[in-house]
């Protein structure tokens, strides 16, 4: 198993003041995150962010090289 996970890159804008983000996830993903949930004393959202937070490390963006 790799050290990394490998995902493609893209930009995105960051969240505005006020605004409140929204993530959709794929079914499988959710009942994983459901599991992790229900085995913690954390909130859904606090636990998706501490995962997030904690593997961002650990992702290398795949981004196509630039053409000169």
């Amino acid at each position: 198993m790799s050290d990394k996970i490998h995902i493609p890159g893209r930009k995105m804008e960051k969240l505005k003041p006020g605004q409140q983000p929204v993530i959709r996830l794929t079914p499988e993903a959710y009942d994983a995150l459901m599991e992790i949930t229900n085995e913690s004393c954390l909130s859904t959202k606090m636990v998706a962010s501490a995962i997030i937070l904690q593997c961002k490390d650990f992702i290398v963006f795949d981004r196509p090289k630039e053409v000169e």
